[in-house]
């Protein structure tokens, strides 16, 4: 989703509103964040607004000098605006100081989350999510109510701040079976704002228009990954949600749409996002809860996954650097040249090195758990781009490019919110170790074809196939200890075959001279087993290393029952259930 299309409208600055005649809009445009939204200063005739006070100190502060410095310039009544409840729009409303110039103020929020705000909800605000700590805080002005909407009439209030406000509830059907609801705010001369409910991202998200100009709330990353399945999010009211805005753009004819993260954007854009949003979203079935306890289980994957990715980068790059090297001393400079191109190491160093900064930091608690995941999605999947799989396709054996692939789409499934894919039948246990040893040992390239090469391109792809090849399979004996006449375990083969190789590698990597892979019936169950032995053998599954493999192993259908073993025989044991 592209949030780079913007329009001329300055950051903290004070400028008229087109399509009124007096307002004029203070814009608090902040670097995208999970601490804080924008914020936005509305002042007519009669009204000053805020629209998300945001959700951190030093936002608050300058918000209250300048209101402070409008209301001197004339004195009037503030409304607070929410969008919707939550803690980053919202936080800065405990800060009473933020309105201590004012006389007169007001807090309008959307009934259900108005309900929610003076219940000081840690889940329908995300204040356990995002780490922070709202205390319960009235409205006094509930946005669209259940009797507004039952008797759409025109309205007035006295607040107990002695604050008078009259608005206007209006409701029509848009389309077939679709109904949109909007109040008008009178705020001075010919001037309104006028609110409409849009839920979907939250229960009681809404957008505020002022003149040409649209304020959407989280309308527009209401389906991004981690954000998709928060509490009170709805696949089918955010769809809904979409065809309104849709209609708004057009029947009020917007110009500009300020959304509560990222910089101001055309209409045009916005409807082009809008559409595509919706495909989107209906496409978002069986989500998981976003919540503190995914947060932290997906934060700690992300380590994981990290590593692990780390790991098979370094791999791949090594071999890379060997082949580019061996082809330069054959005198093969532009063949070498090609192959330093497939891969940019620079970037991967930059990007795990930030990768590590991020991991310190989460781990001495300096950023939220929620924070870690987003940015291990953003990180991993910068990896996946700068890896092009294709063009590297022979070079390596396909079960290590399929392992590295799948990371990164199990990570960034997980990341939006999913569970990662898994095709657990019954399947032959033994048949599937068997293949996998067989694959371990089997030689990605032909011995005679760089001989038999008939033209130069045959020659160099057998050259380059054999000089990446690193055979482990000659370094180990493998041995196999397979019990007969097993019954079929449920278990997903693929994952399963690729599982065994993995381990088969870091085996033999970590200079095991015999490996013995097992099976054996128990009961109700399938045992695999694994381990190695050897003089100078170094044991590959530590705790980090294991975090990752009983992951795997679950996805495969197993459970982890032994291991990791000691320095002299590491092992694992996992058990399928048939």
């Amino acid at each position: 989703m592209r949030l780079d299309d913007t329009v001329p409208m300055e950051s903290k600055i004070l400028q008229p509103v087109s399509g009124t005649h007096r307002m004029e809009l203070y814009p608090y445009i902040r670097t995208v964040d999970m601490l804080s939204s924008n914020s936005y200063i509305i002042s007519s005739e009669e009204q000053l607004a805020l629209i998300d006070p945001g959700g951190v100190d030093d936002q608050g502060e300058r918000l209250a000098e300048v209101l402070a410095g409008l209301y001197d310039g004339m004195p009037r009544p503030l409304v607070v605006y929410l969008t919707h409840i939550h803690v980053d729009h919202s936080l800065q409303l405990c800060r009473r100081a933020l309105f201590r110039e004012f006389d007169q103020v007001g807090v309008a929020v959307q009934e259900e989350g108005a309900l929610a705000l003076e219940g000081g909800s840690p889940d329908m605000t995300l204040s356990r999510l995002l780490g922070k700590k709202i205390e319960p805080i009235s409205s006094d002005i509930r946005l669209l109510s259940s009797r507004d909407l039952r008797d759409p009439c025109r309205r007035r209030l006295r607040l107990d701040c002695g604050m008078k406000i009259e608005y206007e509830t209006e409701k029509w059907e848009i389309s077939p079976g679709l109904a949109l609801a909007s109040q008008r705010i009178p705020v001075g001369g010919k001037d309104q704002i006028e609110v409409f409910h849009t839920p979907g991202h939250s229960p009681d998200s809404v957008c505020i228009r002022t003149g040409d100009v649209l304020f959407l709330g989280d309308l527009l990353l209401a389906s991004n990954p981690g954000v998709a399945g928060i509490p009170g999010w709805s696949r089918t009211e955010l769809m809904n949600s979409i065809r309104k805005v849709l209609w708004i753009l057009d029947d009020r004819k917007i110009r500009v749409c300020c959304p509560g993260h990222g910089r101001p954007m055309d209409a045009v854009t916005v409807e082009r996002t809008l559409e595509k949003l919706y495909q989107y979203t209906q496409s978002l079935n069986d989500l998981v809860l976003i919540d503190q306890d995914w947060a932290k289980e997906t934060a700690d994957y992300s380590h994981e996954a990290l590593r692990e990715m780390e790991r098979l980068l370094t791999i791949i790059a090594g071999r890379l650097v060997l082949l580019s090297s061996v082809l330069q001393d054959l005198g093969e400079e532009e063949v070498a040249a090609d192959i330093d191109r497939l891969l940019d190491g620079a970037a991967v160093d930059d990007l795990l090195a930030c990768a590590h900064r991020h991991l310190l930091s989460h781990e001495s608690a300096g950023i939220l758990d929620i924070e870690m995941v987003h940015k291990a999605g953003q990180i991993v999947g910068k990896l996946d781009r700068i890896f092009e799989r294709e063009r590297v396709r022979g070079l390596f054996e396909d079960h290590l490019l399929r392992r590295a692939e799948r990371l990164v789409n199990d990570y960034m499934v997980t990341f939006r919110g999913f569970r990662p894919h898994q095709m657990v039948n019954y399947g032959d246990i033994n048949g599937i170790v068997e293949e996998s040893v067989d694959q371990f040992r089997k030689k990605p390239f032909d011995e005679d074809a760089i001989l038999e090469a008939e033209t130069e391109e045959e020659y160099l792809e057998a050259l380059k196939a054999r000089i990446s090849h690193v055979n482990l399979s000659d370094r180990v004996e493998i041995v196999l200890d397979m019990e007969g006449g097993l019954p079929d375990p449920l278990i997903d083969g693929e994952r399963f075959f690729d599982l065994v190789i993995d381990l088969t590698e870091r085996l033999a990597a970590s200079r095991a001279e015999r490996i013995v892979l097992s099976t054996k019936g128990c009961g109700d169950s399938v045992v695999f087993g694994i381990f190695g032995s050897g003089p100078k053998i170094v044991n590959p599954f530590r705790e980090a290393e294991m975090k990752f493999l009983e992951r795997s192993i679950s996805l495969c259908g197993g459970i982890l029952v032994g291991g990791p073993g000691g320095d002299v025989e590491p092992k694992i044991a996992v058990r399928f259930f048939v």
